[in-house]
């Protein structure tokens, strides 16, 4: 089985820091074979954020593979984010509305994620209960933008607005243990759960225990740590 941590933060900000060594040494340890790297927020520009997360990838491409962090306020985006998808191997597309400040429900946004559905890419979505991204409006947009995949992110009331799209995934961070002791995951499809730390932001050592102590059958684990990712994703 190969395990696919679907969404760490690589990088340095006032947040976190993590270098790709760092992650891979962690990687080692707890056994996972694959990270799906971004660059962590604040922007609003990602330039060199994006260019280190590339570079990381270069140098360790069997074991990291990138999102290309975008903010559609800025002109010239859809250029790069052309390029990142088609020329400079990234695996898909990270949008952040919250700390980019535009609603998700943007007609900005529109382009960017057309240019990843033309390269069969899913993309990542910051959402919560901001004004700007509430998990309702990321399954707004997954209904109307059908043939791409779209990945989010845990909350309370995520499970029930991606629950009739088959084109919306959910990453387990927080990792919904007591959720699933308690017979309450069979309200969502587990073949759209995606194992993520969100580290170092999150702890990849407290998601991988809460994946052991949910108690889910093996080939349920095996979904949620990696196969779900790569039905969606080139890894």
């Amino acid at each position: 089985m190969k395990i696919i941590d679907g969404h760490v933060f690589l990088g340095k900000t006032i947040y976190m820091e993590q270098s790709p060594e760092c992650l891979i040494a962690k990687m080692d340890r707890l056994g996972v074979d694959i990270s799906v790297v971004v660059a962590p927020p604040p922007g609003p520009f990602y330039q060199d954020a994006n260019n280190f997360v590339l570079e990381a990838v270069q140098k360790h491409p069997k074991r990291l593979a990138a999102l290309y962090r975008a903010n559609p306020h800025l002109k010239g985006e859809a250029d790069r984010v052309r390029a990142a998808l088609t020329e400079q191997g990234f695996a898909g597309l990270q949008l952040d509305p919250t700390n980019n400040g535009y609603g998700v429900s943007s007609p900005i946004v529109n382009s960017l994620i057309s240019l990843a559905g033309e390269q069969g890419m899913p993309v990542y979505i910051h959402s919560g209960d901001s004004i700007f991204c509430p998990p309702e409006y990321v399954a707004d947009l997954a209904a109307r933008f059908e043939a791409v995949n779209f990945v989010t992110t845990m909350s309370a009331r995520a499970p029930r607005a991606a629950k009739a799209l088959n084109n919306l995934f959910l990453m387990s961070h927080p990792f919904p243990v007591l959720e699933f002791q308690r017979g309450h995951a069979e309200e969502f499809d587990l073949d759209r759960l995606i194992f993520a730390s969100g580290s170092p932001i999150g702890s990849l050592e407290v998601e991988m225990k809460a994946v052991e102590l949910a108690g889910l059958e093996s080939f349920t684990r095996e979904k949620i740590l990696g196969e779900n990712l790569q039905r969606i994703m080139n890894i």
